[in-house]
């Protein structure tokens, strides 16, 4: 919390609660005057959770942009502290004496670099840790009780810097190094943690902040949990709707279980942080390859494959392909040999389809992966075909008498498309799947996992009760699930709206009549993706086409 009162001295004053909207600053400038402009409008007075905070702030001019923006920048921050973590602040501000406001924000991003010693520690213990930390010596439990302590702590400070605060005696810790977190045109968000894996963007399911959305730094503790809850009004943040955004690294969410909630990715990545990363970006994405390789299913099956990281192994930077892992191996091996007159004979491709199944090697987005027994991985099933239907929509352009085509289109719906399907057809047959090769869209699913199981998505089109319908025929490693289920449909309306089919409805195709242009998708809430079945119940329910307008 935090709220300055601002005017120019000897005036009239204005309270503001920060973060404030242009509207208010403008009203509060208004409420303020004109009279005595020559003097500054300054910071007269500050009310915070932060106590130190209220003298720092006092003076500040509130006419320089810079000014009010880092004021409400650090009102957002604060109100991403716990409680604790707002009295460290405080105390840590003391300490440091920073010059600047940024320099303070700043210092509320290194936290990590302090501790704090709780209230209700007797002064025997506290003695203890401070003869430890200033001289390294280990005093023994049984005769604590006897140091003084005036004298221990007196010593201690004459050499290192330390604050009490309302939860307890916060001590900078050894070799502290304060990072560059906040300032010289960086941007932070104020919800960022230092060694964070992720930040979550929260807002509770079906409704949106004007303030926008709360932003969760994971791992995160049991406290920044509930004051999670506390800012969004819930029991539980399973119940959040959320988008993940990462700075610098992968996106955990891309190598985790369709359908995990928020609590779950955080359980996940505390125990990440905890028992399985060593801080370097090799043995993050080392974890990201091996969830990706053995596509877990749920929380459980995650925690157990990271617990055992140790048993799979990454080829080296450079042995990336099944191609490239053919060479790798048969650099060391006893069994093969190939050297550069054979090779011109050998298919690599099936040799190297064979060598991966033989040696367990599977192949991910990071890297290939092998292990000495996959513990979740199996995809010996058979191939499962799943159609997703949705309706169509037409603009036709008629052509004149002069051979020019009309500038407002008559629109179509999936009934008078029926007798283009032909033209239609031809016009998908020749789309250009060049690149994605023999995937098509699943080559752009985002999480990984499923992108291990999924192997094709193609947009096509079917007739069904005289109405013509767009129809997303996916093919994939077994059944999936009912969240894995929802992330297709939801990667497909993507693509049907803002990728591959926004890129097909301005595509042309001709008829002898004029110009028709076929969108996938269409704007209105009415619009459906369903699978085959629904689909079909959906029309037996209903005397004739109700989805999307169809």
């Amino acid at each position: 919390m935090l709220k300055i009162y601002i005017g120019r001295n000897a005036g009239r004053t204005v309270c503001l609660t920060l973060p404030a909207t242009r509207e208010e600053t403008d009203r509060a400038f208004a409420d303020i005057g004109s009279a005595g402009s020559e003097i500054p409008v300054l910071v007269q007075e500050a009310r915070t959770s932060v106590p130190y905070l209220e003298e720092r702030l006092k003076g500040i001019s509130y006419e320089k942009k810079e000014h009010r923006q880092e004021l409400d920048f650090l009102a957002r921050r604060i109100g991403y502290l716990t409680q604790t973590e707002q009295d460290m602040f405080s105390a840590v501000l003391r300490m440091e004496d920073p010059e600047t406001l940024g320099e303070a924000i700043n210092l509320s991003y290194n936290l990590d670099q302090y501790e704090v010693i709780p209230h209700g520690t007797d002064q025997a213990e506290i003695s203890r840790r401070l003869l430890k930390k200033d001289k390294g010596i280990e005093i023994p439990a049984e005769i604590a009780g006897f140091l003084d302590y005036e004298r221990v702590s007196s010593a201690y400070f004459l050499r290192h810097k330390g604050e009490f605060s309302p939860s307890g005696l916060v001590l900078k810790k050894e070799g502290a190094v304060l990072e560059e977190v906040y300032g010289n045109g960086r941007y932070t968000d104020p919800g960022y943690e230092k060694g964070g894996l992720l930040l979550l963007h929260l807002h509770p399911k079906g409704s949106r902040s004007p303030n926008g959305d709360y932003v969760l730094s994971v791992p995160a503790s049991g406290e920044r949990i509930t004051l999670a809850r506390e800012r969004l009004g819930v029991e539980n943040l399973n119940g959040c709707s959320f988008y993940a955004s990462h700075a610098g690294r992968e996106d955990l969410t891309d190598y985790l279980p369709a359908g995990m909630e928020v609590e779950e990715i955080n359980q996940a990545a505390v125990f990440f942080m905890e028992e399985v990363l060593d801080g370097t970006k090799e043995h993050f994405r080392h974890l990201l390859a091996v969830l990706e390789a053995e596509c877990p299913r749920t929380l459980e099956e995650v925690l157990e494959v990271a617990g055992n990281l140790k048993d799979y192994r990454m080829c080296p930077e450079g042995v990336d392909s099944p191609e490239e892992y053919v060479h790798h191996v048969l650099e060391d091996s006893e069994v093969y040999y190939l050297d550069g007159f054979i090779e011109q004979f050998v298919d690599m491709e099936r040799m190297a389809k064979a060598l991966m199944e033989e040696t367990r090697a599977v192949e991910t987005s990071l890297g290939i992966v092998t292990g000495d027994r996959w513990r979740f991985r199996d995809f010996s099933g058979e191939l499962v075909t799943t159609r997703l239907f949705s309706p169509l929509e037409g603009n036709f352009h008629e052509e004149d008498e002069w051979g020019n085509m009309e500038e407002t289109p008559v629109v179509l719906d999936g009934r008078d498309l029926m007798q283009y399907a032909e033209s239609i057809q031809e016009r998908l047959e020749g789309e250009d799947w060049s690149h994605e090769g023999d995937r098509g869209l699943a080559e752009y699913l985002d999480n990984q996992l499923l992108k291990q199981r999924v192997v094709s998505m193609f947009p096509g089109i079917e007739e069904v009760n005289g109405c013509l319908y767009g129809v997303m025929t996916m093919v994939s490693r077994g059944d999936l699930t009912a969240q894995e289920m929802d992330m297709v449909i939801e990667s497909w309306s993507g693509q049907a709206s803002d990728g591959w089919g926004e890129g097909f409805e301005q595509r042309e195709i001709k008829t002898s009549e004029g110009e028709l242009y076929v969108s996938f998708w269409q704007s209105e809430d009415s619009f459906e993706i369903l699978s085959e079945d629904a689909f079909l119940n959906r029309l037996r329910e209903s005397s004739g086409p109700q989805m999307g307008g169809m």
